[in-house]
């Protein structure tokens, strides 16, 4: 039988400042779950991809912006949405200008996200599972599961 946590009780934090939140709601090497929540207009992640992990996300409020596939084509996702990047699907994501956002990141496997993000706090440079676009762009925005919310919610 499972046991269960009141894990936002217990969470090791990442940073926090009127800005930006970010805390881990688990940090495990098949997987890593991140809470976060940024001001409007923030830019989160620049153009890059993973080669051994996909980066989903769920948007719990507000809106982001993300730039996916070779086109970089945008696509805005709120609340209740669900975007994944498979490994090799470029892509990027900013929160929208009209508020804050909060949103679940989760990294399957790790890909050492969580060593990465102990590290920018901490100050200490770690290397991990990032790489720029490649040349060709990567893989077709189609290869991505974009999932919206139903329309009036």
């Amino acid at each position: 039988m499972a046991t269960r946590h009141n894990v936002a009780s217990n969470r090791e934090q990442i940073f926090d400042s009127p800005e930006r939140q970010g805390s881990f709601v688990t940090a495990r090497q098949d997987l890593t779950i991140t809470h976060s929540r940024f001001a409007a207009g923030e830019q989160v992640a620049s153009r890059h991809i993973h080669r051994q992990h996909t980066d989903a996300f769920y948007i719990l409020e507000g809106q982001v912006i993300f730039e996916i596939g070779p086109e970089a084509e945008r696509i805005t996702v709120s609340a209740g949405g669900f975007v994944a990047a498979p490994p090799g699907l470029a892509h990027a994501f900013r929160v929208a200008d009209s508020g804050p956002a909060r949103w679940l990141t989760i990294h399957a496997p790790d890909g050492g996200f969580a060593a990465f993000m102990r590290g920018l706090r901490d100050g200490i440079q770690v290397e991990w599972d990032i790489a720029p676009v490649p040349a060709n762009g990567g893989l077709p925005e189609d290869d991505g599961i974009i999932s919206l919310p139903p329309r009036g919610k």
